[in-house]
């Protein structure tokens, strides 16, 4: 009996689906399609689309030059926040003369340095030590964004859930309302937050705040797109075994998705964490405000003051961020299969 021809395509790890292969999940255990490049029947490597885009010299260009449009304003607020007091203001400091009609006399532009004449700590001095009103602020930033990340994987695990598993009538009409109240505007729906919050009693409390952004629609869609992948039989079994709806979520549903939770913990927490209209409307107690709207009332005569409290105030999403980029681009990747 003569051994069976083996495919050249199966030089990949998996099956074929045309330029893509099933791969196993290091997160979930499951497999999904990924690109990848191998060898043709006739033995000549054969690359995706999308990995000629990448590898491409214009395609690299044009992306370090939209990275260049992102960094260097960093580098700016981190290089100039070293700065000192005097320094500052003479470089970002703008006059004007209302009584001479020329142009290049009545303007002084700003002059935007990279790298400071002295390099100086006072900025940071200042801002941790001589006015401890900053830490209260960045304490508040945490008191709004922590319970907010929490509602939204909470809330938006279980309404998930239920748009996976239960087979309701009418669940797509239902994700679909989700779906169109997730593209609308942020200023669509502050008058009606305002009005649901004076109704309830709670403005100028956390909790006006907290509500609203922890029901969030952009939630529940990441983990129905992360839930979807896992296959239906997999809840059938255990439903035969005896499990209930409780067990299934928690057993089941919520460790199959643990990418989708890590790309939604990131995302909530950069979106809540720069979160500037809604405090300054709903909260009238200055003492309560997170340090994102104290950013905006710092005054031009305080310029130092506001790259230091930048950097300060990147830290935290920075941080999250670089520590869960790779859980990021996973969890969006299954999203954007299912």
């Amino acid at each position: 009996m003569t051994p069976k021809k083996q495919n050249s395509d199966q030089d990949c790890a998996g099956y074929r689906h045309g330029t893509y292969i099933r791969s196993r999940d290091r997160y979930s255990g499951m497999t999904h399609p990924t690109a990848c490049a191998c060898k043709t029947r006739q033995g000549e490597p054969r690359f995706t689309a999308a990995g000629q885009i990448r590898n491409s010299i214009p395609a690299k260009a044009l992306l370090i030059f939209i990275a260049a449009i992102y960094i260097i304003p960093v580098l700016i607020i981190f290089t100039n926040s070293f700065m000192s007091q005097g320094e500052i203001a003479r470089n970002y400091s703008a006059e004007y003369d209302l009584f001479d009609y020329e142009l290049r006399d009545r303007i002084h532009y700003a002059e935007y340095s990279l790298i400071p004449d002295n390099i100086t700590l006072e900025q940071y001095n200042t801002l941790l030590f001589k006015t401890p009103v900053y830490l209260d602020l960045f304490i508040n930033s945490l008191r709004l964004t922590l319970p907010i990340v929490l509602m939204q994987v909470a809330i938006g695990s279980l309404a998930a859930y239920g748009f996976t598993v239960w087979k309701l009538r009418y669940k797509e009409i239902i994700f679909c309302v989700y779906i169109i109240v997730m593209v609308l505007p942020f200023q669509a729906t502050l008058v009606s937050n305002y009005i649901m919050a004076d109704s309830l009693g709670i403005l100028n409390t956390r909790l006006s705040i907290i509500l609203p952004w922890g029901f969030s629609p952009f939630a529940v869609f990441i983990m129905r797109q992360c839930m979807k992948g896992i296959p239906y039989s997999v809840f059938e079994a255990a439903q035969i075994d005896g499990a209930g709806h409780i067990r299934r979520f928690f057993h089941i549903a919520l460790p199959l998705s643990k990418a989708g939770i890590a790309a939604l913990v990131i995302l909530s927490f950069a979106d809540a964490w720069a979160m500037v209209e809604h405090p300054m409307i709903f909260l009238k107690d200055l003492s309560m405000e997170p340090l994102s709207v104290m950013l905006f009332r710092i005054g031009q005569e305080n310029m130092g003051l506001i790259f230091a409290a930048s950097v300060f105030y990147m830290l935290p999403v920075v941080w999250i961020f670089l520590y869960g980029q790779e859980h990021l681009e996973h969890g969006v990747r299954l999203s954007a299969l299912r």
